[in-house]
């Protein structure tokens, strides 16, 4: 019900990310040494397309998963409490975030590894963006009614918004808890690329499944004319 009031602002939060990764992706195609500029120097100096076809299932599972976990968590944090900026930090996250994966989009399609560099990324990263695009949409709504009050004052509607948005907050962190996982156990396993592309696509129908069940739900339920939501 929550996501269904706020998909605009959602929304707005997916077009953010992919503005920025639109941005990233062109500017590392059009100039490969501005993926030094693009992304941070650690990341960059680390990347290196040739090796994505190495196995990874050597890696420690339940350590990457908590780890992959944790960050999550604190994104989805980051973004949402940035709401208290008017939304300004939100809006400036949600680029970035997306600017880093445009580059390295980039770089992977220039070396020929798009294939494998998304199948690395989508099992885990369909939730995962959606649980962030979520937690972002909350931080704008937050933004939004500081600036569009409406008939009440702007702390009581930036409090009512707050308080609202922090469930939707909280109803990520299972979406989370599942990317990190998925991160942690499909992602660096030996699974070939295709069974990789076929756990990202159950994810997206899975959440399109949900959404459309809570949708059917929420319309079917009997409304009591009666009961008055409190001001």
């Amino acid at each position: 019900s929550l996501i269904r009031r706020r998909q605009p602002f959602i929304l707005m939060a997916g077009a953010l990310f992919l503005l920025g990764m639109i941005a990233g992706f062109a500017a590392v195609w059009a100039d490969p040494l501005n993926m030094h500029l693009v992304l941070p120097a650690g990341m960059a100096n680390a990347v290196d397309p040739a090796a994505t076809d190495e196995p990874r299932g050597d890696l420690h599972s339940p350590l990457i998963s908590t780890e992959i976990f944790i960050n999550n968590i604190r994104v989805a944090m980051l973004v949402f409490v940035s709401g208290v900026t008017l939304g300004l930090g939100t809006v400036y996250l949600l680029a970035y975030n997306g600017l880093l994966v445009g580059a390295l989009a980039a770089v992977f399609m220039q070396a020929d590894e798009s294939y494998v560099f998304w199948a690395y990324i989508l099992p885990h990263g369909v939730i995962e963006l959606t649980a962030i695009f979520i937690a972002g949409g909350a931080g704008l709504y937050m933004g939004y009614k500081f600036f569009v009050p409406g008939a009440y004052t702007r702390k009581r509607q930036f409090l009512r918004a707050s308080k609202e948005s922090v469930q939707l907050l909280l109803g990520t962190i299972p979406l989370f808890v599942i990317a990190g996982i998925i991160e942690g156990y499909v992602t660096p396993s030996e699974l070939s690329l295709g069974a990789k592309y076929a756990v990202a696509g159950g994810t997206l129908l899975l959440l399109a499944l949900y959404f459309a069940y809570g949708s059917l739900r929420e319309r079917s339920a009997p409304s009591n004319p009666n009961i008055h939501l409190p001001r």
